[in-house]
């Protein structure tokens, strides 16, 4: 039987990215980490393996189809993609009277085009297996925008719309949608709900129970 995959796209500096990895990898996963740049990644996989976690990365846009159509190949020499977490953000400072089509349009790359490419392509595999799972990190900016973080807020919002109704879409055919929308800061080794591995199992809890598009983390 094929190892089963667990890919984790943009898994960040949070340590939300992390806590995925370990809650998965104790679900069975071998962990798959996709992201533009190798360094930040290599260092992520060199910490998951001195936990025992078998875990690989794979360097590619995840909006650029061509990038993630070769990464999804390399993936599926590893094992079976069963999991797929898009975790991957942009957060820029721009103020909204500061805004241009440009700007937006470049952070909508990792805040909605990539999630959109990314699914779109990995789902024909993630349907063959049963039961997959796409898992989506929201934000509360998505319905609290602020002047510092509108080009994000506008990028979630746009994702959660996105999953809703592919949810809807995906239900019949066996395979899940959700999101997570995060109402607080996630903060790496403080206890209680910013605590990132408290984070990931509303994750996890989501992927096994699958009653809901959206769930609210507070």
């Amino acid at each position: 039987m094929a190892d089963k995959i667990a890919l984790i796209v943009g898994p960040g500096h949070a340590g939300l990215g992390q806590a995925m990895a370990e809650k998965l990898s104790d679900q069975g996963y071998t962990i798959a980490l996709l992201a533009r740049h190798a360094d930040a990644l290599n260092d992520l996989v060199k910490t998951l393996t001195d936990e025992k976690i078998i875990a690989f990365s794979v360097v590619a846009d995840s909006s650029d189809p061509a990038s993630v159509t070769s990464a999804l190949q390399t993936i599926q020499q590893h094992g079976e993609l069963q999991v797929v977490h898009y975790n991957a953000t942009m957060q820029t400072k721009n103020k909204p009277s500061q805004l241009t089509a440009a700007l937006v349009t470049e952070s909508l790359q990792s805040n909605l085009l990539g999630a959109i490419t990314v699914t779109n392509l990995a789902l024909p595999i993630v349907e063959k297996t049963g039961g997959g799972v796409f898992l989506y990190t929201g934000s509360v900016v998505a319905a609290k925008p602020g002047p510092s973080v509108v080009e994000q807020a506008i990028g979630k919002a746009g994702l959660r719309d996105y999953v809703v109704a592919l949810n809807k879409e995906l239900h019949p055919r066996g395979v899940f949608a959700g999101m997570v929308t995060i109402n607080t800061y996630i903060r790496a080794g403080r206890s209680g709900h910013m605590d990132p591995n408290v984070i990931a199992g509303a994750f996890l809890d989501l992927a096994t129970k699958k009653n809901a598009a959206e769930v609210q983390y507070h």
